[in-house]
């Protein structure tokens, strides 16, 4: 207790004389709210959205073990204040001097010693500079910090960040494994990029996500007729449009009507999405300092080599925190969405959550609790992912669809000794380059409101990537309806097991598409889902967004596969775990 004590007025003084320091005048143009302090509970500061907290729980929930206390924040600063980037600039000009530099920010581990042990805090100053190497006058960099350790493989994402908005940055870690430790910061985002994106998240840019309706229609002598026409989720400007909407599920489509005199809106048959245009019309919004900004988007600042070394306490045996905690630890339960903040860490390419277990299934694990069930998984191909890896791990095998419907990357479906896997898209807007038939399409509101239910059905869910371009409105909007029709098929079938999955970190390989797929972007829209979902303690959550922040490979839309397998693994570990031990007994 003695050493906690310390460790609070340890920071404390640290955070007085921080606060200290003498501020540059910010520039005029920028027009930035006043120094306030701010705590995040993620590595990631962003705009608060008045989103990101379950208020409707009137404490975080805590454990305690007697070497580890990793939940009890008077460890930390607790004084939470909102502070926005709130002017919105697109054009920084001469500016682009007071850009947030990669090459210039200081990072330094203010409590450095020659060795630490396991449950030790670190604690990591980041001092922000700019291009001309000037220590930065605010704050509201987006930057990802994490302990590591190269191999095994381990990772912890910081478990506090606070932005002093003068330019520091304070992040705090538990330590949690032995052997030699490494540091790495990345900045994520310059404070300065953030009104980039912003007309992204208020849907101003709905209308520039332009997608290619194709019309076809065979006349009374045999020849075909067929054209593309402009589709987006706003109504087209040019008269005629056909109006393909669906009200109730809040599906807002438009396509200009065809030319052809042999063509109408009945005739629409395949859907695909306008690379070109979309491209060249993001181009257009950015200028030379909006190109800087995006370059030095998800830059490495410091990445050490050995930095810190924990001795492991038995001779020739590393040991981390799981470990200590095996025999105490619960499966982990369906209880809603987490907090936002660090649940967990990485060790040996394996998750582990801090409060309770995910069980590791072999295929024939995975095939005996599932005999009986049929996953529906709706939403995109970070959804189809998991439906592919337990398709290839059970060895599951292809089944035809119902006429008029057929097999395509829109839908999916599987069965092996009497179980089911089926994947469904859920619905426009859907970007990809290929071109497939609209009759694939489907709502996933509307398919769930097709399903039967009960306790061998379990639903899961993944609705993020194609949405983050349409706006936040749109996206509560859907996600509000696919919520309905949860709640409806729990009404008539109560023992449906509903499971679901956030965002996750993305690469940035055409940085035009850095406007409309940006991990800012994807954080608010992650914190608008578990807002939304805060009360459902039914709903097993996949917090993939805090495990890809730390994952052993590089961001990208598709993780990898062994990055997957613990997705699955937590998946199953909701659905299947009490039957495995029911089976054992």
């Amino acid at each position: 207790m003695k050493e906690y004590l310390k460790l609070v007025i340890f920071v404390g003084v640290i955070v007085f004389f921080l606060a200290q320091i003498p501020s540059t005048e910010t520039p005029r143009s920028l027009k930035l709210p006043p120094p306030k302090n701010v705590v995040v509970g993620t590595s990631y500061f962003a705009n608060d959205l008045n989103l990101g907290t379950n208020a409707s729980r009137s404490e975080e929930p805590t454990f305690y073990f007697d070497r580890c206390d990793l939940n009890n924040r008077d460890l930390f600063p607790t004084e939470i204040s909102q502070s926005k980037l709130v002017k919105s600039f697109t054009k920084l000009g001469k500016l682009i001097e007071n850009i947030t530099s990669p090459d210039h920010t200081k990072v330094t581990v203010l409590n450095r010693k020659t060795k630490y042990s396991l449950c030790d805090r670190v604690i990591v100053k980041i001092e922000a500079r700019d291009t001309l190497n000037r220590t930065k006058s605010y704050g509201g960099d987006i930057f990802r910090v994490k302990l590591f350790r190269k191999k095994p493989y381990a990772a912890v994402n910081a478990d506090r960040f606070v932005d002093l908005n003068n330019g520091t940055y304070l992040a705090f870690f538990p330590i949690l494994w032995e052997g030699y430790i490494d540091l790495q910061v990345m900045l994520v985002h310059p404070a300065e990029a953030i009104p980039l994106f912003a007309p992204t998240l208020n849907g101003s840019r709905a209308h520039m996500q332009t997608f290619l309706g194709g019309f076809e229609s065979t006349d009374k002598n045999g020849n075909i007729h067929q054209e593309s026409t402009i589709c987006t989720i706003t109504e087209r400007e040019v008269e005629p449009f056909c109006n393909f909407s669906d009200t109730k599920t809040y599906v807002p489509w438009y396509c200009s009507a065809p030319r052809d005199e042999h063509l109408n809106c009945t005739h629409w048959t395949t859907h695909r999405t306008d690379m070109k245009g979309i491209k060249a019309t993001l181009q257009t919004l950015i200028d030379k300092t909006g190109e800087e900004l995006l370059r030095r988007s998800k830059t490495v600042v410091f990445r050490s080599n050995q930095l810190l070394v924990v001795p492991p306490q038995k001779k020739g045996v590393v040991q981390h925190y799981a470990q200590f905690r095996a025999g105490e630890l619960p499966s982990c339960v369906r209880q809603g969405p987490p907090f936002l903040r660090t649940n967990g860490y990485f060790y040996d390419t394996e998750w582990f959550p801090f409060d309770c277990k995910i069980k590791k299934f072999t295929a024939n694990d995975t095939l005996q609790c599932l005999k009986g069930k049929t996953i529906h998984f709706f939403g995109d191909s970070t959804s189809r992912q998991l439906y592919s890896f337990l398709k290839a791990q059970l060895n599951c095998k292809d089944i035809e669809l119902e006429p008029p419907r057929l097999s395509s990357n829109f839908e999916k479906r599987c069965r092996i000794d009497n179980v089911t896997l089926h994947f469904s898209f859920h619905g426009l807007p859907i970007m990809g380059s290929t071109t497939n038939n609209v009759s694939g399409i489907k709502c996933a509101s509307n398919e769930i409101d097709n399903i039967v239910g009960g306790p061998d059905y379990v639903i899961f869910l993944s609705l993020w990537a194609h949405f983050a371009m349409a706006g936040l409105d749109f996206y509560q909007k859907r996600i509000m309806s696919v919520k309905e029709a949860i709640q409806r098929l729990l009404v008539r079938s109560p023992g449906t097991t509903v499971l679901m999955k956030g965002a996750n970190t993305r690469n940035y390989s055409v940085k035009q598409f850095i406007l409309m797929s940006s991990d800012w972007e994807a954080l608010q829209l992650e914190k608008t889902l578990r807002y939304l979902y805060k009360n459902d303690t039914f709903v097993g959550y996949i917090d993939t967004w805090d495990v890809t922040q730390v994952q052993p490979y590089a961001d990208n839309i598709h993780p990898k596969a062994a990055v997957i397998a613990n997705f699955v693994n937590n998946l199953l570990t909701y659905v299947c775990e009490d039957a495995v031990k029911a089976r054992t007994k």
